[in-house]
């Protein structure tokens, strides 16, 4: 017997909510690194690019936290983008154990010709949306992320 398609049974409206929330995140997550692959990135370089074009010079250890990620993790994606001359690294000015991760001209140029196809997909997500039910699925994922990160905190307590 093969799987349900997804819409149907447990894949669909009945199927429960972190099921359906991975689900989500698997078909754009596959949808993504797709589409970045013809960038020459994949979606975890794509995340670092964006999150240091908003926030230049973060050390890594804030960056595995911005990605979702772990450092060490972290570490190869950056090693990864520093060879290919996407992002450098340099001493922090006060805390010399700290570097600072920087977007180069290249990984602006990158990161500006790769975001088109991420806001393509979003756009695609979002396609039968109006902007007030967008508004309230964005104030649910984060509320929930809220909620479990607190869980998982408590019990580690």
């Amino acid at each position: 017997m093969s799987s349900p398609r997804i819409g149907e049974r447990y894949r669909g409206v009945d199927g429960r909510s972190g099921y359906l929330l991975r689900q989500a995140w698997q078909a754009f997550r596959i949808a993504m690194e797709t589409a970045l692959r013809a960038h020459g990135l994949n979606g975890a370089q794509y995340a670092v690019l964006s999150v240091l074009a908003r926030d230049p010079g973060v050390s890594g250890a804030d960056l595995a936290r911005a990605c979702n990620t772990t450092p060490q993790a972290m570490n190869g994606v950056l090693a990864t983008l520093e060879r290919a001359g996407l992002v450098e690294r340099r001493p922090h000015p006060t805390h010399g154990r700290i570097l600072e991760v920087m977007l180069t001209s290249e990984g602006e140029q990158r990161l500006a010709a790769a975001t088109p196809v991420v806001r393509g997909l979003e756009d695609a997500i979002e396609e039968d949306l109006a902007s007030d039910e967008i508004a309230a699925i964005k104030a649910w994922l984060v509320a929930s992320a809220q909620r479990l990160e607190e869980i998982t905190a408590s019990r580690r307590a």
